[in-house]
């Protein structure tokens, strides 16, 4: 009986433990002149409605793929939306001439593209920082999703 009363519960909901999202290491190459960014900045760079950083340098904001999950909590967390709520509005600023933030597939392509590119900003997942080509000039804290 017991065993039939336990099929019977959901295995998702309010009783299933939620995933947890990764820590996200917001990254800049070794020789960026870049040594801090807040969530306001990057919301500004990632949405492209600030383009330059204050040393009148064009920024370089690099995503994942819409759906690599670490975007999906880059996204999220920063954006306040998922990656294809923003169609639309890159629609509309794509019109204008502003173009969306370069994509890249992977991490490992991330640490790359930011270490030869000075005003390039980008994220990846804490664990897979490459060390000697970026630094981390934030980290947005694990959070259940």
């Amino acid at each position: 009986m017991a065993a039939l009363l336990l099929s019977l519960l959901p295995v998702s909901g309010p009783f299933a433990a939620e995933p947890e999202a990764p820590a996200i290491a917001i990254v800049v190459g070794v020789g960026s002149p870049i040594r801090q960014v807040n969530v306001d900045t990057l919301r500004e760079l990632y949405l492209r409605r600030q383009r330059l950083w204050s040393d009148g340098e064009r920024a370089m904001p690099v995503n994942l793929p819409a759906d690599d999950p670490v975007r999906i909590a880059f996204s999220k967390r920063v954006l306040g939306r998922l990656p294809g709520d923003l169609e639309a509005y890159w629609l509309r600023l794509y019109r204008e001439g502003v173009q969306p933030p370069l994509v890249l597939k992977t991490s490992q392509a991330v640490c790359a593209y930011v270490a030869v590119e000075r005003d390039a900003i980008g994220y990846v997942p804490l664990d897979e920082v490459d060390r000697a080509a970026c630094r981390v000039v934030l980290v947005l804290p694990a959070t259940a999703e």
